[in-house]
């Protein structure tokens, strides 16, 4: 009897693995017969990964100077320089820098670690294969090709200092400021100087400029060098650690709240800026967060976002979204987050 009942087993092991494979591979189908432009390492999403075609380098042309930095939808991207990283827990970007500036984002995350009196890029411990000095000279080059626009910047000290230093954070900042015979000269000419008893500047104030949002400590004579991070001037919604993909409705229930408050915010109100996170790392990937799990039952928080503000456009009053700030952003999602400027444009011109 067993010898016979053996090899029934096997077959039916061998259906059970068959189907299994089946059904993990007709769940990646979309992304092999479909256009490659919504998926990315197995990934699909309509609102994630084509950030790439897009084409807004100039979008804040159409806006007046009289428009306060505050009254923007401004799209940008969540730990900008990880898009060269192939750890799926570091990577939140598929596109690089300049690429990321083509498409109209003009918030950055820039995460500065001090490594032998220099400033690398880090993802938490991860080094990113870039430096400070890669961010402001493309930065710059934008800037000198685009004056029209403006960057907003925040400037983040990630993690203790590495090597060995003979200056703090804040020092080798001023460095790249004022000293480098690299980076100085563009600093000089494009980042904004802070007042830091003024409220937030029109964009007339900060074309062609970096607005600095400081995420370090520093207590030299010309700090703080922007607004500080998490003061009272900033409305935040950074909600990162979440239990499981299971849970990313908790994730998205805090992004609706943000977006709501930042619409129905007085519209000549200039005290504080809103920013929304739609990322989240610890309990999920920084991917599954932004496009949802592989076999799509989950929907991740850049379709929900994209839903959300195409399904509230065309409401009277529909309001600004503020700073959005995106893991593997899509074409689709930023021109969703554009179009919230129309009410301000000079129609002469196209976002």
């Amino acid at each position: 009897m067993r010898f016979h009942c053996m090899p029934l087993l096997y077959v039916l092991c061998f259906f059970v693995l068959i189907s299994a494979l089946f059904s993990v591979l007709l769940s990646l189908a979309p992304c092999f017969v479909k256009s490659k432009n919504h998926c990315y390492r197995g990934y699909e999403s309509h609102f994630s990964f084509d950030v790439d075609r897009a084409d807004h380098a100039e979008w804040m042309k159409a806006i007046p100077d009289a428009a306060n930095l505050t009254s923007l939808s401004i799209p940008g991207t969540h730990d900008t320089m990880t898009y060269d990283l192939t750890n799926q827990v570091f990577q939140c970007q598929n596109h690089n820098l300049s690429a990321q500036l083509d498409a109209g984002m003009r918030y950055l995350d820039i995460r500065g670690r001090l490594v032998n009196d220099t400033i690398d890029i880090y993802h938490a411990s991860m080094f990113t294969g870039h430096s400070y000095t890669d961010v402001l000279l493309t930065v710059f080059d934008f800037l000198d090709r685009h004056p029209s626009e403006t960057v907003v910047m925040r400037l983040k000290e990630e993690g203790r200092p590495l090597g060995h230093n003979t200056m703090t954070f804040e020092d080798a900042f001023n460095f790249y400021l004022h000293n480098s015979t690299v980076t100085s000269p563009g600093a000089q000419a494009h980042f904004h100087k802070h007042n830091p008893h003024g409220i937030y500047p029109t964009l007339g104030a900060l074309r062609g400029k970096i607005f600095l949002l400081q995420n370090f400590p520093s207590k030299g004579p010309d700090s703080p060098y922007g607004i500080i991070w998490e003061s009272a001037n900033m409305v935040l919604e950074d909600l990162w650690i979440i239990p499981s993909v299971d849970h990313l409705y908790m994730k998205w229930e805090a992004i609706e709240n943000a977006l709501k408050r930042a619409a129905t915010a007085k519209p000549r109100a200039n005290k504080v800026m809103y920013l929304a996170h739609l990322s989240a790392s610890v309990g999920v990937l920084p991917i599954e967060a932004a496009a949802g799990n592989l076999n799509r039952t989950v929907a991740g928080m850049n379709d929900r976002t994209g839903d959300w503000l195409a399904a509230t456009a065309g409401r009277g009053g529909a309001g600004k979204t503020g700073v959005v700030i995106i893991d593997f952003p899509g074409k689709e999602l930023v021109d969703q987050v554009l179009a919230r400027n129309l009410a301000l444009t000079d129609r002469n011109f196209e976002l």
